[in-house]
């Protein structure tokens, strides 16, 4: 499968387009989240990517962010029956954007899709459950992408 499919990486020297969507590392009040966020230019030079958040209401929030702090979103859904190997396993360690929100969390795939179409099932991570993950949400493809980050917070 080409990068961008599915769970397949970009390649080290991928440029995102302006409009691409992509999670971004940004740091509010001394904490580090993932967002969703849309590109808008890439600076050569500095190597930095400048980046709206997608949630910011009225005038975008813009942040200029190096390229490592950038990751593109999947471009194609991974088919399951030709392309497993494009898939996230079950129990391996993910960022998905959590259901009616726009940051990306740390989740284990709980269930990868079936069909092209379907979505990934994940637990996320979460204090409030005795075994530290919320129950199976549904996910979609494009929003769940390898997490870069071993660590627990």
């Amino acid at each position: 499968p080409p990068p961008l499919c599915g769970a397949m990486p970009a390649d080290s020297n991928y440029v995102a387009k302006p409009g691409d969507k992509v999670a971004a590392r940004v740091k509010s009040d001394e904490e580090e989240n993932w967002i969703l966020a849309e590109v808008v230019n890439f600076n050569q030079s500095s190597n930095k990517y400048d980046v709206d958040d997608i949630d910011a209401d009225e005038g975008k929030e813009r942040h200029t962010l190096s390229k490592r702090r950038i990751v593109p979103l999947p471009i194609w859904k991974a088919n399951p029956e030709t392309d497993p190997d494009a898939l996230f396993m079950k129990d391996t360690l993910v960022l998905a954007l959590y259901p009616q929100t726009t940051c990306f969390y740390r989740a284990l795939i709980h269930e990868p899709p079936k069909k092209p179409q379907d979505d990934y099932s994940v637990l996320f991570e979460d204090t409030s459950y005795p075994d530290g993950y919320s129950p199976p949400l549904l996910v979609a493809q494009r929003y769940v992408i390898c997490c870069k980050e071993d660590k627990k917070k």
